[in-house]
């Protein structure tokens, strides 16, 4: 069990390697589909751009309509859940993991890792360059501003978050 589920990680960092710098439109559909018996789940209409990079897609889980601009960075270990429409601004890294650092006695290097889930619910918008950290909940209807770092918490459905850390900057309403 444990050779296949490395075999399945080498394999799928292989075909990554070989189809994620190709810039050709068709294709931001097409990894899509080739990446799909790797992941939790792909929904359907999700769209890849270049130059993106997943780690532990088993872990991972993408909604219908999803899209990914180029250069993006995504960790799954432990749990990541992008659900539907939802707009991923280029080089944003989506990142579940973080190194240990509550001893003074030890080097960090040495301390390890840990792991907490994120969750984006639907219809959600990343700007450019988001740093989205584990244990982040972003509710449905939310807009991360360009390079905001989102922390772990809970935040707020139809907030504006911005900066660093990111704080919700504005409520959205319906101006209809």
């Amino acid at each position: 069990m444990i050779k296949n589920i490395i075999f399945s990680y080498h394999f799928f960092y292989f075909l990554q390697g070989l189809f994620k710098y190709f810039p050709f439109k068709f294709l931001a559909k097409i990894r899509a589909i080739i990446y799909r018996p790797f992941f939790k789940n792909i929904g359907n209409n999700v769209i890849i751009h270049d130059a993106v990079s997943f780690k532990f897609p088993a872990e991972i889980t993408l909604g219908d309509n999803v899209q990914i601009a180029e250069q993006c960075i995504f960790v799954g270990i432990s749990g990541l859940e992008i659900r539907k429409n939802v707009l991923i601004g280029a080089g944003t890294k989506i990142i579940t993991s973080t190194h240990n650092h509550n001893s003074l006695l030890e080097p960090m290097i040495k301390q390890g890792l840990s792991f907490k889930p994120i969750i984006i619910e639907e219809d959600v918008w990343f700007g450019f360059n988001c740093v989205i950290l584990g244990g982040a909940i972003i509710k449905r209807g939310t807009i991360v501003g360009a390079n905001a770092v989102v922390l772990e918490g809970v935040y707020d459905e139809f907030s504006v978050l911005g900066g660093i850390p990111a704080k919700i900057l504005k409520k959205r309403i319906n101006n209809k």
